[in-house]
């Protein structure tokens, strides 16, 4: 996808893989070409830093993913346990890239383009379920089967379309259907941000309210100045070492005030700026938040129209992934190839109760960059992500909420950026309009129902715009045939004459509608100096293909000779032969 994946790296014109690494990767001239970087040396000491830098980029994030999927209240008393389920399907997802992917670099996790369908299918699983009188740990179990069958579905699919090499399907969907998307995305994600600084649910437009509230807005502020800080170097900063060590360096300041200012975690903790204290998860709970028999299982058919528009939107998301990497490293991948890779992962997540993902692009170039290809950097974020995962310390618990909730509005920030003010320029107008109606169609009538209007409203535009572009045109042409000398003269005086030639050649561009035909008619009768009455036209429109029609008649008639002095055009007597 685009560079909103964590919003990290900006691939800048003029900056090489090689720039912002001073930390451990001494840089030798901007002249060594592409293989000779690869070929650059790295020790074991390289491979630890650079998996720690893309688990402390990754881990707050993920955390803010789960926030977003599970951002309805029947989850709230199991966020530790959901959190790290979703850092576990990070793990199996990046388990997949580092065995089968053909980049030895490749960062792969649960990713953004998912989550707003993942989140629509929980909260229509859940409201369902308690509407029904069902209870919380029947909404948990459902929803913990029906979103990783979904994601495994998903991957199958994915496989089989790189597999046959079928990914054309997923261009019809139009791009600015697909950027309005993407920028509800980052809405959906400053909101969830927001939610996650100030400990309420936000799921409407009229939550926003809650900001006018002082407690509130308290809680919030710290959270919109330090994605804005994150935004900021992540679009200006030329060494890529900025980012991560901004990210460790918020929470660590917030700590620091607390202990100068002599206020406990437990403190802040009822102040709202930690959250609540939760026993310790162990990796059995895992596993012991579904119960089969607490399935509803006709939740899958109510679900289905989303995972219709999850497929496609997720697989278009992977397609810029990979071209998004494909750029930066100059070299064409293949997308099929890689499309099965991602189709895989998010089977074996699915099979392992986890959610959809694909190739964290901005990651993936930030570990090309280093020049340190090698897949123990995926081995060593494998083990940070399972390490987090079996650990007893629910980090909700002990990390500052509005530093949690920044890396999600901070995604926010980016995406709405991305898609809402940098696309304007690679758009035509009507395009941009189609994009900002599918962002607003979303807001007001949901998601699936606002990506349709959006595709509806892309395909009227298309077939206007395309109706009004077929055009005619006189071209100077001529035979090309071997003519023997009197009749390549007699050719040249009469067929090709300049003021009244016999043989005109008209060309036409772009293609004819219904709408569009009759002016292209008048168009060739106008250029071939043929006039004709309503009356006639009804007739020649209603004789069939396989008559004749009173054409002939037409060419003896001088009633129907238009002369055209006077328009800037040669005087042109009825054309014998139109090609």
């Amino acid at each position: 996808m685009s560079n909103s994946s964590y919003g990290a790296i900006s691939n800048d014109e003029g900056k090489s893989p090689s720039d912002g690494l001073p930390l451990l990767l001494k840089k030798e001239g901007n002249d060594k070409s592409a293989a000779e970087e690869e070929e650059r040396g790295y020790t074991f000491l390289h491979i630890v830093i650079y998996a720690i830098i893309n688990v402390i980029i990754a881990v707050p994030g993920l955390i803010g993913y789960a926030s977003v999927i599970f951002n309805h209240p029947s989850f709230q008393p199991h966020m530790a346990e959901l959190a790290k389920l979703v850092i576990f399907s990070s793990f199996v997802h990046q388990l997949v890239f580092t065995l089968f992917s053909s980049l030895s670099f490749a960062i792969g996790t649960v990713q953004d383009a998912g989550l707003i369908f993942l989140s629509a299918m929980a909260n229509t699983i859940a409201n369902e379920i308690i509407n029904d009188g069902g209870t919380i740990e029947e909404v948990i179990s459902t929803t913990l089967v029906v979103l990783p069958l979904g994601t495994a579905a998903l991957g199958l699919v994915l496989m089989l379309l790189g597999k046959f090499r079928l990914l054309d399907i997923v261009s019809y969907l139009p791009m600015p259907v697909i950027g309005g998307y993407l920028a509800f995305i980052g809405y959906f994600c400053l909101e969830a941000g927001v939610a996650l600084c100030i400990g309420k649910s936000m799921t409407t437009i009229s939550d926003w309210a809650y900001l006018l509230e002082p407690r509130s807005l308290l809680l919030a502020t710290p959270g919109l100045l330090a994605a804005l800080i994150l935004t900021i170097i992540s679009r200006k900063a030329k060494n890529d070492a900025v980012l991560p060590t901004a990210m460790v360096a918020i929470p660590a300041l917030f700590y620091l005030v607390l202990y100068f200012c002599s206020v406990t975690l437990d403190e802040a903790r009822d102040s709202g700026w930690i959250g609540e204290e939760t026993p310790p998860v162990a990796p059995k709970e895992l596993i012991h938040l579904v119960d089969f028999n607490l399935v509803h299982w006709s939740m899958i058919k109510k679900c289905m129209g989303t995972w219709v528009g999850m497929l496609f939107v997720v697989a278009f998301a992977s397609c810029l992934d990979i071209a998004a990497v494909s750029i930066d490293m100059g070299k064409p991948l293949d997308t099929n190839k890689e499309m099965v890779t991602v189709g895989a992962s998010n089977f074996m997540s699915g099979l392992l109760f986890g959610f959809t993902g694909s190739y964290i692009f901005s990651q993936t170039i930030f570990t090309y960059r280093t020049g340190c290809h090698s897949r123990l950097v995926g081995v060593f974020i494998m083990a940070a992500y399972l390490f987090v995962c079996i650990s007893p310390i629910n980090i909700l618990s002990v990390a500052p909420l509005f530093f949690l909730g920044s890396t999600l509005i901070f995604i926010g920030y980016d995406l709405l950026w991305e898609w809402l003010v940098d696309i304007r320029e690679k758009l035509f107008l009507m395009e941009y309009l189609v994009l900002l109606t599918t962002f607003i169609a979303i807001q007001i009538i949901g998601m699936d129902f606002g990506i349709i209007f959006g595709v509806v409203v892309a395909v009227i535009d298309h077939v206007a715009s395309t109706t009004r572009i077929s055009s005619l045109q006189r071209v100077m042409k001529r035979s090309r045939a071997v003519w023997s000398n009197d009749h390549w003269q007699l050719l040249q005086l009469h067929g090709y004459h300049p003021s009244n030639p016999k043989i005109v050649t008209l060309e036409l561009s772009g293609p004819v509608f219904f709408g569009s035909s009759q002016k292209v008619m008048d168009e060739i009768m106008d250029e071939i100096g043929l006039s004709v009455s309503e009356d006639e036209v009804k007739k020649m429109s209603m004789a069939s293909p396989h008559t004749s029609t009173h054409i002939s008649g037409l060419r003896r008639n001088n009633s129907f000779l238009k002369n055209r002095r006077g328009q800037g055009k040669p005087k042109v007597m009825m054309a014998r032969y139109v090609v």
